[in-house]
C-alpha cells in the first residue's frame, strides 16, 4: 500500500490518538524538556515498506499541548524516517529508532519517554545488562503470567553517535519484555496498539519505581538480632 492509498481516516486515528498520549505524557513529567517522542503505525506493513506519524523535534510538549489541531507537531514518514510529504517539520531526532523497531518486532506504536526512575535504574544496573524484575503483580500486564520467574528489560548503552545504538538494537529486543531502555536516558515500549504500548510503559514505570524504592529500605533484622 502507498501512502496516499492509506485512508484519511486512518491517518486522523493517528494523529488524534498521538495528540491525546502526548497530552497525557506531558501532565504525567514524561516528556520533560522537549524529550521523548510517540509514533503510531498506519496502513499495511511488511519489514521494509511501512509508514508511522511521529512526533516532530519543533516545540515542547507543554506546548504542543496548547494546539487545538491534532497535527501539530506530528508528520508521517516511511520506512527510512522521511517524511512523505513536503513540511516545515523535521522528525524526532530519534525517528530512525522507532523505525528499527517497527522493523524488527512488525508493531502499532512506539513510546520514548524519560523518567527518573528509568534513568537511574539503567544506570544503575547498567553493567548487567538489563534492570531484573520479579515477584510483582504488573509482569502480567506484559503477558508474562510467572511472576516468580525474573525477567529483565535490556539496558543498552547510549553512544554519542546514533549509528552505534541502531547497530545494539537487534540484540536489546527482546522477545518476552517490549522494551529496552538506554543507559541514563530513557526508556522504549511498544505493543500492537497504542494502547497496548502504553499499558506496557505504565507497567514498567510501576515496577520500576517500585523497585527502586525496595533498594532503599533497610536489610531486614533476623530473629534475634
Amino acid at each position: 500500500m502507498n501512502y496516499v492509498d492509506i485512508p484519511w481516516e486512518d491517518k486522523q486515528a493517528a494523529l488524534g490518538t498521538i495528540h491525546r498520549v502526548r497530552e497525557e505524557f506531558a501532565a504525567r513529567g514524561w516528556l520533560p524538556a522537549s524529550s521523548g517522542s510517540l509514533s503510531v503505525r498506519v496502513g499495511t506493513y511488511a519489514p521494509d515498506r511501512f509508514a508511522f506519524a511521529v512526533t516532530s523535534d519543533e516545540m515542547h510538549a507543554s506546548e504542543l499541548a496548547l494546539e487545538s489541531s491534532p497535527a501539530a507537531g506530528v508528520l508521517f514518514v516511511d520506512a527510512a524516517g522521511e517524511p512523505f510529504e513536503p513540511t516545515r517539520l523535521r522528525p524526532c531526532a530519534d525517528v530512525t529508532i522507532h523505525a528499527r523497531i517497527y522493523r524488527m518486532t512488525g508493531c502499532g506504536a512506539i513510546v520514548h519517554v524519560h523518567t527518573a526512575f528509568n534513568n537511574v535504574l539503567s544506570e544503575y544496573f547498567g553493567a548487567d545488562g538489563g534492570v531484573p524484575l520479579k515477584g510483582n503483580e504488573l509482569l502480567k500486564s506484559l503477558e508474562i503470567w510467572e511472576t516468580q520467574e525474573e525477567v529483565r528489560v535490556p539496558v543498552l548503552p547510549n553512544p554519542a553517535e546514533l549509528s552505534g545504538l541502531l547497530k545494539r538494537i537487534p540484540g536489546g529486543l527482546g522477545t518476552r519484555v517490549p522494551a529496552f531502555l538506554l543507559q541514563n536516558h530513557g526508556i522504549y515500549a511498544w505493543g500492537s496498539s497504542m494502547k497496548e504500548a502504553k499499558r506496557h510503559l505504565e507497567a514498567l514505570e510501576f515496577m520500576f519505581e517500585a523497585l527502586y524504592r525496595s533498594l532503599l529500605l533497610p536489610p531486614k533484622r533476623r530473629n534475634g538480632e
